[in-house]
């Protein structure tokens, strides 16, 4: 098949430190290319990929200091140049979210939109004009909360991970509990520190402040981390996220929003570290109360059973993240979503060449 993968312009791909969408787009893309597809992927002209690349900015925009409002310039311009090309697909891959949707709608081939993001009240009304477009969701919570009686969701496909290159150490775990991830509200990291105190346990928290957080930072975070119980080690690489995760008796993930679906959760498991978390989104889709993961509906319920993490068996932790959240398995995953949106767009041109895609009934979820 030939593939377009249309990734956000705000990390390159994979990213450098934070970008979910972005590392899930990176996997996703290698692993067509090792099966033999024909992928393009546009994104960032300082991405790493088997891939061919088309860029529309030199680097990821937020690390180039690009002011906020002209991000959106950016992204218009990775979606023209798709356009521009689109003959030479079989199907385009939407991971830039409603930006795009406008332009599908007359695409010559076939379409489908991952979307990695809760649907906001600001662009619901976009969404929604699109909504017989093809969509795929990366959890079964994110279609209750997103519109899931009203957009084409064709599949749900959870976002895969490379779970080889996490791996359990056979070192004791040291004396802490990380927290991992962007520093707001809506992640809990103040929370976290409300756990890690009351447990009496060293928190590390690693994570980027965006712009829009700093004042939750300043306001929340910063007069509570003293560098030793509470550290703040900013962003970091794989490399030290890995060695994290590794040594971390757990990682707290007081999530304060419905979550569509975390990577955090599916790598901490892969390195066989248990996860103490509120039940919100996805949380008990990609855990397993008391199997992986200690999941509570408070903050006080979370500290009353955190010493349960004990008995968690670490084997049961990466077991589950091999099984169900492995890139190879998103992989196959969305060539199936692909195969059928190719096969339907093929049938309705034999029967009307005046048709679109898109502009079909509804999918049968082919879940």
């Amino acid at each position: 098949m030939r593939i377009a993968q249309l990734a956000p312009l705000i990390e390159s791909v994979p990213p450098h430190g934070y970008g979910g969408t972005e590392l899930v787009v990176s996997h996703l893309t290698e692993e067509l290319v090792k099966m033999g597809h024909e992928v393009t992927l546009f994104a960032t002209a300082d991405s790493r990929t088997e891939a061919t690349l088309i860029a529309a900015a030199e680097s990821g925009v937020r690390a180039a200091g690009i002011p906020v409002h002209r991000w959106s310039c950016y992204e218009l311009n990775n979606i023209l140049a798709l356009m521009k090309m689109q003959s030479q697909f079989d199907v385009i891959h939407n991971h830039l979210g409603f930006y795009a949707l406008p332009f599908l709608e007359s695409a010559e081939c076939a379409v489908v939109t991952t979307n990695h993001n809760p649907i906001m009240e600001y662009c619901k009304d976009i969404y929604l004009d699109y909504a017989h477009q093809p969509f795929v969701s990366i959890s079964d919570a994110y279609q209750r909360f997103n519109c899931g009686d009203r957009l084409n969701y064709v599949a749900r496909v959870y976002n895969g991970i490379d779970v080889n290159a996490f791996r359990a150490v056979e070192n004791p775990r040291q004396d802490y509990v990380l927290f991992i991830g962007r520093i707001c509200d809506a992640k809990g990291t103040k929370e976290a520190i409300k756990i890690a105190k009351a447990v009496g346990k060293r928190l590390i928290i690693a994570g980027k402040i965006d712009p829009a957080d700093q004042d939750y930072f300043d306001e929340h975070i910063k007069d509570l981390i003293d560098g030793e119980s509470i550290k703040y080690i900013g962003e970091v690489n794989f490399a030290q996220k890995l060695e994290l995760y590794q040594h971390a008796l757990a990682v707290i993930y007081p999530i304060k929003f419905e979550e569509p679906f975390g990577l955090v959760m599916a790598e901490a498991m892969a390195t066989g570290t248990p996860t103490v978390a509120l039940d919100r989104g996805s949380v008990r889709e990609v855990l397993s109360d008391r199997q992986t993961a200690v999941i509570g509906n408070s903050v006080d319920e979370l500290i009353d059973r955190f010493s349960e993490i004990h008995e968690l068996d670490r084997n049961a932790c990466m077991n589950r993240a091999k099984v169900l959240f492995d890139k190879e398995k998103m992989a196959y995953e969305y060539v199936k979503v692909y195969h059928q949106l190719i096969e339907l767009q093929a049938e309705e041109a034999e029967l009307d060449p005046n048709l679109n895609l898109i502009k079909s009934p509804e999918l049968v979820n082919p879940r």
